[in-house]
């Protein structure tokens, strides 16, 4: 089993949090147990602002606190910029909260675990490795 870790986008965590029996949110699980589940900053700020009250939100920090943290370096940022460049002189236009997780995974050397399409299409474009769910 490999050791590698596994940027989760908030698209899979969403489903994970709500019990949504999903390929992407039932691999979550297995990846926490084997401590290989990374975060960034984005990812942190999609899930936290989604919180309901501030419960939710404590409850939320608390859990995402454990997990590996991927730093959005100046050069996630500079990836970012010339992806969505590349992304739309191709006819596509990418979210930037989407470019930039692609762009940390792709610089982290991580796969990316997630369910939106956005990733899907960013991936046919550069070397970004989707985790393969499996169930």
């Amino acid at each position: 089993m490999s050791n590698q870790l596994v940027l989760v986008d908030s698209s899979a965590w969403v489903s994970y949090f709500t019990g949504q029996r999903h390929t992407e949110s039932t691999a979550i699980e297995p990846l926490l147990l084997a401590h290989r589940v990374a975060i960034n900053e984005v990812v942190r700020l999609e899930l936290l602002t989604g919180a309901r009250d501030e419960a939710q939100y404590a409850e939320l920090d608390d859990t995402l606190q454990g997990l590996h943290r991927l730093a959005m370096s100046g050069a996630v940022w500079r990836t970012a910029e010339r992806l969505r460049f590349e992304l739309r002189c191709n006819g596509h236009v990418v979210p930037v909260p989407d470019v930039l997780i692609a762009s940390s995974a792709l610089l982290s050397g991580c796969e990316l675990l997630h369910a939106d399409r956005h990733f899907n299409l960013i991936a046919r474009f550069t070397a970004l490795k989707l985790h393969r769910a499996t169930g």
